[in-house]
């Protein structure tokens, strides 16, 4: 009877370790599954962050070439504006009865309205600086954050076995692998993904207004250079 009772206890033993470890080996299993899983997940995002990092470039650099060529061109005109009011200027002062005192006061008034109008295209060009400057960092900002969750999802796998017992409780692991992996792909389909896409497709966007709008600040500075110029001219005949 004892032998009987030994020999039964022996296969109870090892039927309870077979059935541990097997459910050891499908955990296992699955946990790799999911390490797969999560790693495509964190890949995708990787790509997607590489992406907008990029277009973002792109966008900002299109931005800050367009605004530049606006003040290339504002800076031309203002020249030229400039330049022939002076001339008209020197030529009037050849004259004989000309009134070198009150011509020179006008070229007093050409320098103060130069001086002037490129403090105008300094400020024309600071507001988009500040709005370049600031949609860089909002984006820095938004990448970093997506980065840093994609590097955790493909971490999580890892992470699992720090907080759970698996010995005692791998259906808790599987369920907790499960739910976090449901939650990240729905975060970042349903989350993250469509607003940083509607943050590059804003910047798209918004980049042609925000040129125009630079050039329209700039034009006004060449209009009111041209009246003030118009101005001195007109008074040129007095001299």
């Amino acid at each position: 009877m004892k032998t009987f009772t030994s020999v039964a206890l022996c296969v109870l033993l090892a039927a309870v370790s077979v059935t541990a470890q097997l459910s050891m080996r499908e955990l296992s299993e699955i946990t790799e599954d999911f390490r797969v899983r999560f790693d495509d997940l964190h890949d995708d995002k990787d790509d997607f962050i590489q992406l907008a990092r990029t277009l973002t470039r792109a966008e900002l650099k299109g931005l800050n070439e367009a605004t530049l060529e606006n003040l290339g061109n504002a800076r031309n005109d203002i020249d030229d504006i400039l330049t022939e009011t002076r001339e008209d200027i020197a030529e009037a002062i050849l004259e004989p009865n000309a009134n070198e005192q009150c011509l020179l006061a006008l070229v007093d008034t050409v320098i103060a309205e130069g001086r002037r109008a490129g403090e105008g295209m300094s400020a024309c060009a600071a507001d988009k600086i500040a709005i370049k400057e600031g949609l860089g960092d909002e984006f820095r900002a938004l990448t970093n954050t997506l980065q840093r969750i994609a590097t955790a999802a493909s971490e999580y796998t890892l992470y699992t076995f720090a907080i759970h017992n698996s010995f005692t409780e791998p259906e808790e692991h599987v369920e907790w692998l499960e739910e976090n992996y449901d939650n990240q792909v729905e975060f970042w389909d349903n989350v993250a993904r469509p607003e940083a896409q509607e943050d590059l497709d804003n910047l798209e966007i918004n980049r042609p207004a925000l040129v125009e709008e630079n050039r329209l600040c700039l034009q006004a500075v060449i209009t009111s250079l041209n009246t003030a110029m118009n101005t001195v001219r007109g008074q040129i005949n007095s001299c």
